[in-house]
């Protein structure tokens, strides 16, 4: 039941996202979240960011599960009529221009800091399975294969820096809500 619910749901989202019908098995995990890079910022407004008109610009932050695979599906496409520039660094100060900071094997404080380094930003954080990324400030966050949606979006954080997602894409994922304050 699970296994054919994580098929449809592929399907859906290769239709609305319009990404070849193939099975997961042809392709690894990160083939298949470089797709969903791709197709993410074909479904989101950033506000005007200064200096950075012509390129989309994608920081990895943290492990970097992809070797080269970013470069193999990104590289010479482009999204919203804008090339792609992809930046990897351990050091925040470097990924402040980016567009989207894709942050994969780091702590709950570690997230914290990347969430406070780039407060009021117009950058969409992206996480690779963390616990609680959407719940304390993340905008999107992958989920485990086995999860009825295969991402998760906080709209309530993407709003706040001044970045619009789609309805369409909005539709395909789990909604999360910042967490209420704790007692």
């Amino acid at each position: 039941m699970k296994c054919s619910r994580i098929l449809y749901n592929f399907f859906l989202i290769a239709l609305l996202l319009n990404v070849p019908m193939l099975s997961h098995a042809q392709y690894s995990e990160y083939e298949i979240k470089a797709a969903y890079i791709f197709n993410f910022a074909k479904f989101i407004e950033w506000p005007e960011i200064e200096g950075n008109n012509d390129t989309l610009i994608l920081g990895i932050y943290g492990t970097d599960p992809f070797g080269n695979i970013l470069e193999k599906t990104l590289i010479g496409r482009k999204a919203q009529g804008k090339d792609w520039k992809i930046i990897r660094s351990s050091n925040l100060s470097d990924l402040t221009k980016c567009h989207i900071l894709f942050v994969s094997d780091v702590g709950k404080f570690e997230t914290l800091t990347i969430f406070e380094r780039t407060k009021g930003l117009p950058i969409l954080t992206l996480g690779d399975e963390l616990i609680d990324f959407c719940e304390i400030g993340g905008i999107i966050n992958f989920t485990s294969q086995f999860s009825e949606h295969q991402f998760e979006i906080n709209n309530e954080s993407a709003k706040n820096k001044g970045i619009r997602i789609s309805p369409k894409l909005l539709l395909l994922a789990k909604i999360i809500s910042n967490k209420e304050d704790e007692f």
